[in-house]
């Protein structure tokens, strides 16, 4: 009987933890829903890639006011390349300039200072962002509609009716005098009848 009791109680809890992780689960996905762009690569820390038009002459460069960027960036806009800065060789090694091509816009960009190709805890603030060859969308929609009813009623009704009576007498009466009498006598009747 207890062991009964501690089997109906086991089944509950299991059923609760279960029915608890398929309501948390969602939320947690949500708040982890961040699109991030991803790392094509790496350019050291020099002077000369801190400037933005070492990347291009369209090349604009925003600077991070007292960690003011944070650690990473929702991009309002795409564009062909962003270069995205935090730490110095000293202390992010080959890693001081994350690059990130053609991200789109809505993805985030990070200084990636660890080098593991994703955002993380060993990921520094961003000092500055470089933007270059901003991106324009062009969206075409094209609708065509195309309807074609084609309806032919023929209708023909032909009724043909005719009739034909033809009476035809002939009465011959001779005789051996010189009167000779003859009488025909031809009726001839016809009715035609069309009906279109």
């Amino acid at each position: 009987m207890k062991l009964t009791r501690l089997m109906r109680t086991a089944g509950w809890l299991a059923v609760a933890s279960l029915l608890g992780a398929a309501l948390i689960g969602p939320a947690a996905a949500m708040a982890n829903g961040v699109n991030y762009a991803t790392v094509a690569g790496y350019a050291p820390g020099t002077s000369t890639n801190n400037k933005a038009a070492t990347w291009g002459k369209d090349c604009t460069k925003i600077e991070s006011v007292k960690g003011s960027l944070g650690s990473t960036y929702l991009l309002p806009e795409g564009y062909a390349k962003v270069i995205v800065k935090a730490g110095s060789e000293k202390s992010a090694p080959g890693h001081v300039n994350t690059v990130f091509n053609n991200p789109t816009a809505g993805q985030t960009v990070w200084a990636d200072s660890n080098g593991s190709g994703t955002f993380d805890d060993g990921d520094k603030g961003i000092s500055h962002i470089i933007f270059c060859g901003k991106q324009t969308t062009t969206t075409t929609e094209t609708t065509e509609t195309t309807e074609t009813t084609t309806t032919t009623e023929t209708t023909e009704t032909t009724e043909t009716t005719e009739t034909t009576e033809t009476t035809e007498t002939t009465e011959t009466t001779e005789t051996t005098e010189t009167t000779e009498t003859t009488e025909t006598t031809e009726t001839t009747e016809t009715t035609e009848t069309t009906e279109t």
